[in-house]
């Protein structure tokens, strides 16, 4: 099956630079980029905080299980699960160098089994397949995402195994979270050491 057969709605996300301005509209907002994606997880801790003065309709927004795809090298592909790491009032606003797919089929498909098929997986077939490394422009367009053909494989099988992949996912968005901060502490600590010797 196709992902466009998979999905109630396939579309890219907003443009910033179409919004239009009200001086009587104020929201505080996050936004996803590339970045905020890890291991398949989008990481709150990475997402930017912005406010706007632009009413933008609420099919931008990240919904719970929507999946996302960069449309620029590396192709990272993100879902989005409400848990105790996210507050189900976050606005979090989709930029339009992602592709949303939503509405997934649930007879069908596991939304966790999807995402984690196409970042490791299902794009890098369908690139090869088609050809698409000799593009001038490597940029993954809404038709290309549209057409990647999803695994026929009952959804028992997707599920016997989402936990694990999901499992695996977040402790490696964790691991990766706690190796960032211990980077940061190393910075810190340096920059320290060498100011203080530097105002001697």
């Amino acid at each position: 099956m196709l992902v466009k057969d998979a999905f109630k709605e396939v579309f890219t996300g907003f443009n910033m630079n179409n919004s239009v301005s009200d001086d009587n509209y104020v929201k505080d907002v996050y936004f996803i980029q590339k970045d905020s994606i890890q291991y398949v997880n989008i990481i709150e801790n990475r997402l930017i905080n912005k406010r706007i003065n632009s009413n933008i309709k609420d099919k931008y927004y990240m919904k719970e299980r929507d999946i996302i795809i960069s449309l620029k090298k590396p192709y990272k592909v993100g879902t989005y699960r409400f848990n105790n790491l996210f507050n189900k009032e976050k606005a979090i606003i989709i930029p339009n160098n992602f592709i949303i797919l939503r509405g997934i089929d649930m007879n069908l498909y596991s939304y966790i089994f999807v995402a984690n098929y196409l970042e490791k997986i299902g794009i890098e077939k369908y690139i090869n397949d088609n050809q698409l490394n000799k593009r001038v422009n490597s940029e993954l367009k809404l038709d290309d995402v549209i057409n990647i053909e999803l695994p026929d494989i009952p959804k028992s099988e997707q599920m016997r195994i989402s936990n694990l992949i999901n499992s695996i996912n977040e402790r490696s968005a964790i691991y990766s979270t706690i190796l960032e901060n211990d980077d940061r502490i190393v910075k810190y600590v340096l920059n320290k050491v060498i100011g203080d010797n530097c105002d001697k």
